[in-house]
């Protein structure tokens, strides 16, 4: 179970950096509107359910 969250984790971390990347090159280097702020910031929440569930489950493995 740990090696899954860790797995998530990474997953999610590695989801904001390509939407930034992501957007910066489909727009060919052109200044960052409001719209890629939001998307690159919404594209962060998986990385913080990730860690929500990390957290909440820390005990449960514990008999």
């Amino acid at each position: 179970m740990k090696g899954l969250f860790n797995l998530v984790i990474a997953l999610s971390i590695i989801t904001p950096v390509t939407v930034f990347f992501g957007y910066i090159i489909m727009d060919e280097g052109d200044q960052f509107t409001a719209e890629h702020y939001m998307v690159t910031g919404l594209s962060t929440i998986p990385f913080v359910f990730a860690l929500l569930v990390k957290f909440l489950m820390t005990g449960a493995e514990k008999e």
